[in-house]
C-alpha cells in the first residue's frame, strides 16, 4: 500500500498523522510498514528531533 513512498515520507506521514489524531487503523498501517521496513528507529530519532525544534 505505501511501496511507492521513501522512508523519509512515510516517517514524515506518521508523524502528521498522528500529530492530528487520524484513525487508529491508519495509524497501524502506517506502523506496521514502517516495522516492516526496519525504520522504527528512524520514526523515534525523528520524532524526538521535531519536539526540540519546537521549543
Amino acid at each position: 500500500m505505501f511501496k511507492t513512498l521513501s522512508n523519509e515520507s512515510l516517517v514524515k506521514i506518521y508523524l502528521t498523522a498522528n500529530e492530528q489524531r487520524l484513525d487508529q487503523s491508519f495509524l497501524q498501517l502506517l506502523l506496521d510498514e514502517i516495522q516492516k521496513r526496519g525504520i522504527y528507529d528512524s520514526l523515534f530519532e525523528t520524532s524526538v528531533n521535531c519536539k526540540s525544534s519546537n521549543k
